[in-house]
């Protein structure tokens, strides 16, 4: 069903090509202008690639529509975007003296922002104030604010993450930190899998589903409603279920394969 929707829309509306085009300009500043200061390797360079590759397949891509169909495919985005994306490009950049380093207050800040609560604390602020369902349906309703909180939480995303590899050096920091993030998403998870119907009008109410889809599809590109109404039969309780299993058993395998890349970085960095 999902096919023959696609198959509707022209490539420019399924492919975003300002992301791509951004995603385009961060990598060739990777590669061509961005300086490094000591040895970079492959790897570096390996992971930096792929986390704008998934950037632009959680941002724009066809899954950028499919998230307004499905909260399960919503939840692909956010893992895509929060857990794979973020620390991929994280663990990808170049080392070098950065000039927040140079300045006295950003340092300051950036230090203050780093610290294991703040930065749970504001990822955990973001995500929450995205998924309140009141607010998350007029996010969908809303380019400013779905773009606004998109881009904030992907922020709070990369600063977790920098906090992560590269300040919190006590591997027992990362493993309470980790433990302490996955925990925050708890209740949220929880309430989505216990409720009995829908928490998102954005999935089941069809005059709101028609308005959130029909912001993303240029005018005259638009149907009629009934097209497009055809596809909420969705089930919404089995798909905002399978989103947050998607959602919670993702987190926890990036969380452990990170922290386990993350003890092993730090033994060796012991050693050497």
């Amino acid at each position: 069903m999902i096919a023959i929707f696609l198959d509707e829309f022209h490539f420019s509306t399924l492919w975003n090509g300002g992301i791509f085009l951004f995603c385009a300009f961060i990598i060739i500043c990777y590669f061509f202008m961005i300086p490094s200061k000591g040895k970079h390797k492959l790897l570096h360079s390996t992971s930096f690639i792929f986390g704008m590759f998934i950037l632009f397949i959680a941002a724009g891509s066809p899954l950028n529509i499919i998230g307004r169909l499905t909260l399960q495919a919503h939840m692909f985005q956010i893992v895509g975007l929060l857990f794979v994306a973020a620390p991929l490009l994280v663990v990808g950049w170049k080392p070098k003296a950065w000039i927040s380093q140079k300045i006295g207050w950003v340092a300051r800040t950036l230090a203050f922002l780093r610290k294991p609560t703040i930065a749970i604390i504001i990822l955990s602020i973001l995500f929450y104030s995205y998924h309140v369902p009141f607010m998350f349906d007029i996010a969908r309703l809303e380019l400013f604010w779905n773009h606004f909180f998109m881009f904030g939480l992907f922020l709070a995303a990369l600063n977790f993450w920098s906090a992560f590899f590269y300040y919190w050096l006590d591997n027992r920091i990362r493993w309470y930190a980790m433990a302490m993030q996955i925990s925050a998403f708890l209740p949220y998870c929880f309430y989505g899998l216990l409720a009995s119907s829908g928490i998102y009008k954005t999935y089941n109410d069809p005059e709101v589903f028609l308005a959130a889809l029909k912001v993303c599809i240029p005018v005259d590109l638009q149907m009629a409603d009934e097209f497009y109404i055809g596809f909420l039969p969705f089930d919404p309780v089995y798909e905002q279920q399978m989103g947050i299993l998607i959602f919670l058993f993702s987190i926890a395998l990036v969380s452990v394969i990170s922290l386990v890349w993350a003890q092993k970085q730090f033994k060796n960095g012991k050693e050497s």
